[in-house]
């Protein structure tokens, strides 16, 4: 079974859709249950969702929901992976022309 150029964007595009809205859910859900002193998420699980693409989601919850924007260990963090993410998009790009 070949696969056509578009139905591999198409899935892409649906993974990166998929991955962001989980890591827009994961950062109200942790913002939710720290309104209530609730059990938290932990940093890595956030910044996992991040490493595999849904750092745009992220990144806009963040903002939304004024969670985690005065840690600046997590932020640092964030942008460490942010970064590792789009030079590994990148080198696959690359890879990939090459």
């Amino acid at each position: 079974m070949d696969i056509s150029t578009q139905q591999f964007v198409l899935f892409i595009v649906a993974a990166l859709l998929v991955l962001n809205v989980g890591s827009l859910i994961a950062i109200w859900w942790d913002k939710r249950r720290a309104k209530k002193d609730q059990w938290r998420i932990k940093e890595s699980t956030l910044l996992v969702w991040a490493l595999v693409g849904g750092c745009p989601g992220g990144i806009w919850a963040m903002r939304r929901f004024r969670h985690k924007t005065s840690k600046r260990s997590f932020i640092a963090k964030y942008v460490l992976v942010v970064l590792f993410n789009m030079a590994l998009v990148v080198a696959v790009v690359f890879a990939a022309i090459a």
